[in-house]
């Protein structure tokens, strides 16, 4: 059980990481990634693991919050450029 409810936390923090991406500042997306990087250094350095593990659990990590990132930007210009063009649009309907 305690298996499920990690994944469901997991799910949870993605989720929130993800609505907060789409709302706040653009530069707030690094934070987590940076956050969990110094988390997992200190895991590496104290923890009595298998490194391999370790550094599986970093790269996966790094690449989920990057990707949710990367993604709420790349969203983010596409609204913008929707945005431009029906501005655009207005304006020659307007000049008419």
């Amino acid at each position: 059980m305690s298996d499920f409810k990690g994944l469901l936390m997991g799910m949870l923090v993605v989720a929130i990481l993800y609505v907060l991406d789409r709302y706040l500042p653009k530069w707030f997306g690094a934070i987590p990634g940076i956050a969990f990087l110094l988390l997992m250094v200190y895991i590496i350095f104290t923890k009595d693991q298998s490194l391999l593990t370790k550094l599986t659990v970093l790269i996966v990590g790094e690449a989920i919050l990057n990707g949710i990132w990367l993604e709420t930007l790349e969203e983010r210009k596409k609204k913008a450029s929707k945005e431009i063009e029906k501005m655009k649009a207005k304006d020659i309907l307007r000049k008419k």
